[in-house]
């Protein structure tokens, strides 16, 4: 079974309520569907291959992938949303989401967008995403609305996933690191010694962090730093968390293979900004069969609770 566990739908839902603002990134309405805001004045066509479920669906088919795990990516949160408005659109999306899951069961599996912007509302959503919808990942994006992952208001959000049992995957926003920053805040923060049921997916290998971990063990003790000493060293924490393949290029991908505990390591093509035939190319031409096997899908039917048809 091979398993696709970073792809990206969408929803017309989602960049009509993007179109209500008037500040970067903005979306507009186009004759092909949307464009998007991706830099400062320089917009990118937003077509069916990215509002179009069903398309994708079919170009997944041909592609061999047997299920994917689907959220909205860069530009994808409802976190500058007046809250009420964005509690609002996470509902219609999650519920989208999971219609989406019921149509293509066992084929599609959603992750909840919440309000993470308002703590009060973010569990209502949370509750409402998992406990009512089935959904089985929450999407957190790498800065919230330019307020880190740390925020105070967010630790009952971290604690009640740990108590659901559902991972929690970071995504980039409109910066491409960020999410290295996010996810070190995670751990140097206490969230993840607080929660240690707290599953987390960093995606595209581990971002830079991998690369800085010794750094970041011989330093976060420092005055200028943290200014106490971790246990587990921030590496180890980080070792827990899952990761994609996303990396595009072969030394880096070695490198997190490496790196991450056995099993954390699973297939993720980016699809549709990246091909997903591309990205399983590189994943057969570089891994063994038994790692292989488990990259490519087992490693994601244990962390979501999904067994091939």
């Amino acid at each position: 079974m091979i398993v696709d566990t970073q792809t990206h739908w969408f929803s017309p839902t989602l960049l009509d309520a993007h179109a209500e603002l008037d500040e970067y990134p903005r979306v507009r309405r186009s004759q092909d569907g949307y464009a998007f805001e991706v830099a400062p004045g320089r917009w990118a066509p937003w077509g069916p291959a990215f509002t179009d479920l069903e398309r994708q669906l079919e170009g997944f088919a041909a592609d061999g992938v047997d299920a994917v795990v689907s959220s909205s990516a860069s530009f994808g949160d409802v976190d500058r949303l007046e809250v009420g408005r964005a509690r609002d659109v996470a509902h219609a999306l999650n519920a989208e989401r999971a219609e989406a899951e019921r149509a293509h069961r066992g084929r599609f599996y959603g992750l909840a967008t919440i309000p993470w912007q308002h703590g009060d509302a973010a569990l209502e959503a949370l509750q409402d995403a998992v406990v009512q919808l089935g959904l089985r990942g929450v999407l957190i994006h790498s800065n919230i609305a330019g307020a880190p992952l740390d925020s105070e208001w967010c630790r009952p959000v971290y604690a009640r996933i740990a108590e659901l049992g559902v991972p929690l995957f970071i995504h980039p926003t409109t910066t491409m690191f960020d999410s290295s920053i996010a996810a070190l805040r995670l751990i140097l923060s206490g969230i993840l010694a607080e929660n240690p049921a707290l599953t987390v997916v960093l995606p595209h290998c581990g971002a830079t962090l991998p690369y800085l971990a010794g750094r970041i063990d011989a330093s976060h003790e420092r005055p200028y730093s943290l200014g106490r000493r971790l246990d587990p060293l921030p590496s180890e924490q980080l070792r827990g968390f899952y990761t994609d393949t996303m990396g595009q290029g072969r030394e880096t991908l070695a490198f997190a293979r490496r790196f991450f505990s056995d099993g954390r390591v699973m297939f993720g093509s980016d699809h549709p900004f990246f091909s997903t035939e591309r990205e399983l190319g590189v994943i057969r031409d570089q891994l063994s069969e038994p790692e292989r096997a488990a990259v490519l899908g087992g490693n994601a039917e244990r962390l979501l609770g999904i067994a091939a048809s």
